[in-house]
């Protein structure tokens, strides 16, 4: 696929650049995302992933962009075809989130006017995500490259937004930020036992300390 014209790339939401947080609603049931999104919101988390892999999701990506305001910023995870790019088009997403570097989603999304995180893992997938179109690239799985991949990308790719997902927990958020991701993307050490009927008191705590540890390590030059 030849380089996109950077006139033509969608950029990331002002929700993601501000808080550096985008929540991933995923669990084997998407009844409760409704009261989760809710409760991350009231937190200050504005930037919420629904992924296609919970049973529900493109109801719930309907449900929850109608209950929450247009300051809020609404998308799909696990979006691997541009059908499904159309699709969650169709319920409200206003970006999508693939696990791969399928640059086909990215077309798509970029011919829509949404934004897109391709997953990569490599330093050629980044490269090939960024010059298709995406907004950011979302590297995946980052618990297994570490936050000092994104140092020593930062030398050849200097102007490349990433983004780590998966492994990330609540504890290392200040290290990634510290080493150039432009945000987190917070599933499971973010949502705990929330969808399964859990506190949701302590998820709204999860999501103020995750935003937290964004903000001070930016104010510390992250």
């Amino acid at each position: 696929m030849s380089q996109i014209k950077e006139s033509q790339r969608v950029p990331r939401s002002p929700q993601l650049r501000e808080t550096g947080v985008m929540a991933i609603l995923r669990a084997g049931s998407a009844d409760r995302f409704g009261d989760i999104a809710q409760v991350l919101v009231d937190a200050g988390v504005t930037c919420l992933e629904i992924t296609l892999t919970s049973p529900g999701a493109l109801g719930a990506i309907r449900a929850v962009r109608a209950q929450l305001p247009d300051s809020v910023d609404v998308g799909a995870g696990t979006v691997t075809t541009a059908d499904e790019v159309h699709a969650v088009i169709d319920a409200g997403a206003g970006f999508v989130v693939s696990p791969s570097a399928e640059l086909d989603v990215v077309a798509a999304a970029t011919e829509a006017g949404i934004a897109s995180y391709p997953g990569a893992f490599s330093p050629t997938e980044i490269l090939a995500a960024w010059r298709a179109g995406a907004s950011a690239v979302k590297v995946f799985p980052a618990a297994t490259l570490g936050p000092s991949f994104f140092k020593d990308v930062a030398g050849p790719f200097p102007d490349i937004p990433l983004m780590p997902t998966g492994g990330v927990g609540l504890d290392t958020i200040g290290d990634w930020i510290r080493a150039g991701a432009i945000g987190v993307g917070l599933g499971s050490p973010l949502l705990g036992d929330a969808a399964a009927g859990g506190d949701l008191e302590a998820l709204a705590g999860r999501a103020q300390r995750a935003l937290e540890e964004v903000r001070a390590a930016r104010q510390a030059g992250g």
